[in-house]
C-alpha cells in the first residue's frame, strides 16, 4: 500500500484516541504487508500459500497506565471502536513505574534501500519455477528433497499524538532446501536469502544441499569432545543470534548477563573476542539494511559498533533504563559481524590439523544465560577434518557452547559475510576448544 494511505489511517486512529482520552497520549502502528509461499517434497509442489494483510496498533497512555490493542480493520468505525477499547483496558490497567511518555519528532539516518519491489510481488509462476529449479537438482542427483521459498514485502508507518512521524519499507526472500539420499543416510542443506530478488540464486541453494547430501551419507562413529571448528555461515548466525541478551545494559547491571564482571560492574572495554572479531549494526548498511527506527516507539537507530576488533564497546540501553543509568537509549538493529582475510571456507578448513565442519545449528536453546551457554544439535552434515582436508562424514552431536567463548576462540573469519536470516549477515570462522558434548544419533 502507497505510505500516504497508511499514514492516513495512522492519523484517523490517533484522532479517534484523542476523542476517547483527550488527556492522554496516543500512538499508531500501520502496516500493509504481502507474504507468499511454496512449500515443495518429493518432487511435488505440496503447498503454495499468498497472504495480505493490513494491521493497526495503537496504543494509548494515561499517565503511567497504557494498553496496547490491535485489529486488521481500518475503517473509521473499527478505529473508533478500538480506540475505545484500548482507552478502557488502559483505565484497568495498573501503574507502570517503568512506563515512559511516547516520543515526538524524531531524527532518522537516511538508510540504505530495503525495498525491492521484484521481490515483493513474485509471481505464482515465479515460485513455482524456484521450486522446479530446486526439484530439478535433486532429481538429477537422485535424492529426495524438501524445500520452502518465501518473500514477502511490508511498508511500516509510525506516528504518535505528540509529533512523531516515521515510515519504513523492506522485502525478503529465503530458499531454503533439504536434500537426503534415498537410503536416509545422508542429509544436506542450503540456503539462498537475500532483501533482493536478484541475489536469491534457488539453483545454488539445491546444489549445495546435495552435494552436502551425498558427502555426509554413511557417516563415521566418533566421539564427543572439544574440537576446533570450521563453522558454515548459518551455523555462526544462529548461535550469534543469542549474544543481544547479553548485550542488555539492564541486565549487564542486575547481573544476569555473561558481561557482568565478578562482583558487579560491566566488561565494557575488555577484550571478550578475537582481534579479528568486529560486530556492528548499521541501518545504512547497503547488505543489511534495517528500519532507521526501533518498532516499539519509533527510537531512532543509529550506526553501533558492539564489538571492535574484539573490545567490548557498547551496550543496548532500552528508553526506560538508559534514563535511570543517565544514559543514551541504544536499540539493536541487526548483526554484521564484519568478515576476515580468508579467501573461502576451504581456507578455513586447511588450517585446522584435526576437527569438525558444521553445516548448521538446529534446535539450540538456553542453558544458562548467566554464562552465555546455549546448547543445539549439528544437522545436514559434519564432516571429519585431519591436516587441512575434509576426510569423511561423522555422526550429529549435541553441542553446549556460548556465542562468546566463540567470537574468543576464533581463529580466522572468510572475507565474504552471507545473510543468513533477516537480521544477520556473517561470515564462516574457525574457532578452537567448541565443545561437542554428547551424540546425537539423528541424521
Amino acid at each position: 500500500m502507497d505510505p500516504s494511505k497508511l499514514e492516513d489511517i495512522a492519523q484517523r486512529a490517533i484522532d479517534a484516541m484523542k476523542r476517547e482520552a483527550p488527556q492522554g497520549e496516543a500512538q499508531a502502528r500501520v502496516s500493509s504487508s504481502r507474504s507468499s509461499n511454496v512449500r515443495f517434497a518429493l518432487g511435488i509442489v505440496q503447498s503454495c500459500g499468498d497472504v495480505r494483510q493490513e494491521h493497526v496498533q495503537m496504543r494509548v497512555v494515561l499517565g503511567k497506565r497504557h494498553a496496547d490493542v490491535t485489529s486488521n480493520q481500518t475503517d473509521d468505525a473499527s478505529l473508533r471502536a478500538l480506540a475505545r477499547r484500548a482507552v478502557e483496558m488502559a483505565k484497568l490497567a495498573p501503574e507502570d513505574p517503568e512506563s515512559m511518555p511516547l516520543l515526538g519528532p524524531q531524527t532518522y539516518v537516511s538508510v540504505a534501500e530495503g525495498f525491492d519491489p521484484a521481490l515483493a510481488d513474485v509471481s505464482d509462476e515465479s515460485r513455482a519455477s524456484t521450486a522446479r529449479v530446486a526439484m530439478a537438482a535433486t532429481k538429477q542427483a537422485g535424492l529426495k528433497e524438501a524445500g520452502f521459498f518465501e518473500n514477502s514485502g511490508e511498508t511500516s508507518v509510525l506516528a504518535s499524538s505528540v509529533g512523531l512521524r516515521a515510515t519504513t519499507r523492506a522485502t525478503y526472500g529465503e530458499m531454503t532446501m533439504t536434500a537426503r539420499t534415498q537410503d536416509a543416510t545422508g542429509s544436506g542443506w542450503g540456503i539462498s536469502a537475500s532483501h533482493r530478488a536478484s541475489e536469491i540464486d534457488a539453483s545454488a541453494a539445491a546444489h549445495v544441499a546435495c552435494d552436502k547430501a551425498i558427502r555426509s551419507a554413511h557417516a563415521r562413529p566418533l566421539d564427543p569432545g572439544k574440537y576446533t571448528v570450521v563453522l558454515e555461515p548459518a551455523a555462526v548466525g544462529e548461535l550469534l543470534g543469542f549474544l543481544s541478551d547479553s548485550l542488555d545494559a539492564r541486565a549487564i547491571d542486575e547481573g544476569r548477563s555473561a558481561l557482568t564482571k565478578p562482583g558487579g560492574g560491566s566488561r565494557l572495554g575488555e577484550r571478550i573476542a578475537n582481534e579479528l572479531v568486529t560486530l556492528r549494526s548499521d541501518p545504512a548498511d547497503p547488505d543489511l539494511p534495517v528500519a532507521p527506527f526501533d518498532d516499539g516507539d519509533g527510537l531512532a537507530r543509529k550506526a553501533v559498533t558492539w564489538i571492535d576488533r574484539g573490545a567490548l564497546s557498547a551496550f543496548s540501553y532500552d528508553r526506560y533504563w538508559a534514563a535511570k543509568q543517565g544514559k543514551e537509549p541504544t536499540p539493536w538493529g541487526g548483526w554484521h559481524l564484519q568478515g576476515g582475510s580468508a579467501a573461502s571456507i576451504d581456507e578455513l578448513v586447511a588450517g585446522v590439523k584435526r576437527g569438525l565442519l558444521v553445516t548448521r545449528f538446529w534446535y539450540t536453546r538456553w542453558l544458562d544465560p548467566q554464562l552465555a551457554l546455549i546448547t543445539g544439535l549439528t544437522r545436514d552434515g559434519v564432516f571429519l577434518i585431519e591436516d587441512g582436508h575434509v576426510v569423511a562424514p561423522v555422526n550429529n552431536f549435541r553441542w553446549n557452547d556460548s556465542p562468546i567463548a566463540m567470537l574468543a576462540n576464533c581463529e580466522a573469519l572468510t572475507k565474504q559475510t552471507w545473510r543468513v536470516d533477516r537480521y544477520s549477515r556473517v561470515p564462516a570462522l574457525r574457532a578452537h576448544d567448541f565443545n561437542m558434548a554428547s551424540l546425537s544419533e539423528a541424521v
